[in-house]
């Protein structure tokens, strides 16, 4: 099982809360000295223009739908990822999957991609019938037997149209679809009538934000929180690290908190656009001292490639 890219992360739509109270209190706009603050065009300097590529650091094969659209766009590109996801085994997971199969859960919230590859073994991904996502969330179909062993009594909720497509993909129709982050996932979910019959299954990232369990604790539900996958780190070739340091990249696409770390810790020129998924991502950066140049309006490669494309001013 798995929770997503992500970033549930940021995975992670609309610009996403913040997972931190307090660093959702930091506006973009107040950018530290060094870095102009975003909303200024791209944070406040002249257009940075179609001389240099931008670097794409979504997780190791993740990368490919953005980087076509940037390229169809015109944007010379370099897709260098800065992590990779890695699905997980074990006997928590079989057990949160037994459970699922027998009816235990009322709802299976998942928030990514990567999540719903940990939902099904590989063979059965690959023989499942498309189940169309709902409607709306206003809109919900029922749920309907696949090979990730779900229930009909299972409702299922997606944070995003990509994660319901994912879904869908593998047989899996989800009930509710929210805008696109965890927090929206929250706000969207009713209270629960009691925690003993209101129980979820959450397939997590290790590095996933509380945001969800907590917040779906808080409305009264039970929630198993399982560990379907872990990021871990890729080093970039040293000449991308150079380039990254000294200006070779007109920008750089970030896509998690943890993608947004490891590239601010190698160093990001003043020059090089900053460009990030959603609140989340765009907080790590902030923390890291620097300024967001424009943040994606949902978590998705079209939005990313609207903000690349309005950075480099290079069209409406």
């Amino acid at each position: 099982m798995s929770v997503g890219d992500g970033s549930a992360g940021d995975r992670s739509a609309g610009p996403a809360r913040a997972d931190r109270a307090q660093a959702d209190q930091a506006p973009d706009d107040q950018a530290p000295a060094g870095r102009a603050p975003a909303g200024r065009g791209p944070a406040g300097r002249a257009p940075v223009g179609r001389s240099r590529p931008v670097l794409v650091t979504r997780p190791a094969g993740r990368g490919d739908s953005l980087v076509t659209l940037l390229e169809q766009r015109g944007v010379a590109v370099e897709n260098r990822p800065l992590t990779r996801l890695v699905l997980m085994s074990g006997p928590e997971i079989d057990l949160a999957q037994e459970r699922l199969a027998a009816g235990e859960y009322t709802h299976l919230v998942v928030t990514s991609r990567t999540a719903v590859e940990a939902l099904s073994p590989a063979e059965a991904m690959a023989e499942a019938p498309v189940a169309p996502p709902a409607a709306s969330p206003a809109a919900p179909a029922p749920s309907i037997p696949s090979p990730a062993g779900v229930p009909p009594s299972t409702q299922v909720v997606a944070v995003g149209e990509g994660t319901a497509a994912a879904l869908a993909a593998i047989g899996i129709r989800a009930d509710v679809i929210a805008s696109g982050s965890g927090a929206a996932l929250v706000e969207e979910m009713p209270a629960a009538s009691t925690a003993r019959t209101s129980r979820v299954l959450f397939p997590a990232s290790a590095a996933a934000s509380p945001t969800v369990p907590e917040g779906l604790r808080a409305k009264g539900y039970r929630v198993d929180q399982v560990t379907v996958y872990r990021p871990e780190p890729i080093d970039l070739p040293e000449a991308s690290v150079q380039a990254l340091r000294t200006g070779g990249y007109s920008a750089i696409v970030l896509t998690s908190p943890m993608i947004a770390r490891r590239a601010t810790a190698i160093g990001i020129h003043p020059s090089t656009a900053i460009l990030t998924i959603g609140n989340p991502t765009s907080v790590a950066v902030r923390e890291a001292g620097l300024a967001v140049t424009l943040q994606a309006e949902g978590p998705t490669d079209a939005a990313l490639a609207d903000v690349v494309v309005r950075a480099l001013d290079l069209g409406p």
